[in-house]
């Protein structure tokens, strides 16, 4: 026996619902003469009545029911695995414009693109690292689709979503006064001239509102670096104090190559956050990206 084919099966079911072979033709956009053949060469290859035919219409006999029933879950997985596939080509044809501040960029962004490419995702992804400000200009410029921000301050007008929590904290090299201290207080810190990130990071940003808070206002940095691989090896060398993020550092603490100096003042804690502009409907490939960064976060310590 021949097996059925898949318009076969198609227009079964569009029978099915009308209840007519005129009505299931203009569905299906073909002619009804059209429908009527390939039901009675569905009907050779089943070996079984299916419909019966009248002056008001056709309606399925018993078996005909029975057949498009099974029928039914057919075309439904057909239709899932088209899909499916139309999905796979959509992700490896799609290129995706992403900025990240440069924390994210180095320390999260890896780790959330193997985990796609284990999950299936092949969008090609055109990536920027630059500081939360200019993030947050890429995304208003629509330079960037979805922009990866560590700032406290959550810009207006985009549209965001928290992926994760970070701290900004004080680290010196092991030989450093401060390693020995207890804690330093807030105005000492203040005063203190840090070796720091550039204005408009999202780090510098949260150590300043953070004392400022406190009632302090800091002072000009001893030196200004681009990245926090370039402070962290400034730092190490013995040369001051850094302000930076402790996702960048918890490797240096855990082996000792640097030392966390507490603060006495309340944590400089600052949201990691997605921002979008929300005005216009995220591609496919941006929602998939997000819901990767949301599901991760930032990790186990």
């Amino acid at each position: 026996m021949a097996e059925p084919s898949l318009e076969e099966l198609r227009m079964l079911l569009a029978v099915q619902r009308h209840g007519s072979l005129t009505a299931a033709a203009e569905e299906l956009g073909v002619s009804q003469q059209a429908v009527s053949q390939r039901m009675r060469t569905l009907e050779r290859r089943l070996g079984l009545s299916l419909l019966a035919r009248s002056a008001r219409g056709s309606r399925l006999t018993a078996h005909g029911r029975l057949i498009a029933d099974w029928a039914t879950g057919v075309v439904d997985q057909v239709e899932a695995l088209t899909a499916a596939a139309a999905a796979l080509r959509e992700d490896r044809d799609a290129q995706l414009s992403v900025a990240a501040s440069l924390t994210i960029a180095e320390l999260l962004m890896p780790r959330w693109l193997v985990a796609g490419r284990a999950r299936g995702i092949q969008t090609r992804l055109e990536l920027a690292a630059v500081n939360s400000a200019a993030v947050i200009s890429r995304v208003r410029e629509r330079e960037a689709e979805v922009g990866f921000i560590e700032t406290p301050d959550v810009p207006r007008r985009l549209a965001c979503r928290r992926i994760g929590v970070d701290e900004v904290v004080l680290v010196v090299a092991p030989d450093h006064p401060w390693a020995r201290r207890t804690a330093v207080a807030a105005a000492e810190v203040a005063r203190t001239a840090l070796i720091m990130r550039e204005e408009g990071s999202g780090t510098r940003v949260t150590l300043e509102r953070g004392l400022a808070d406190a009632g302090h206002t800091l002072v000009p940095p001893a030196a200004e670096l681009s990245t926090t691989a370039a402070i962290r090896a400034v730092v190490m060398s013995g040369a001051g104090a850094a302000a930076v993020s402790e996702l960048a550092v918890r490797e240096d603490l855990a082996s000792g190559s640097l030392v966390r100096v507490p603060v006495d003042a309340p944590q400089f804690s600052r949201p990691l956050t997605a921002v979008w502009d929300g005005s216009r409907a995220l591609s496919p490939a941006a929602a998939r990206f997000l819901d990767l960064a949301t599901a991760l976060g930032v990790g186990a310590p």
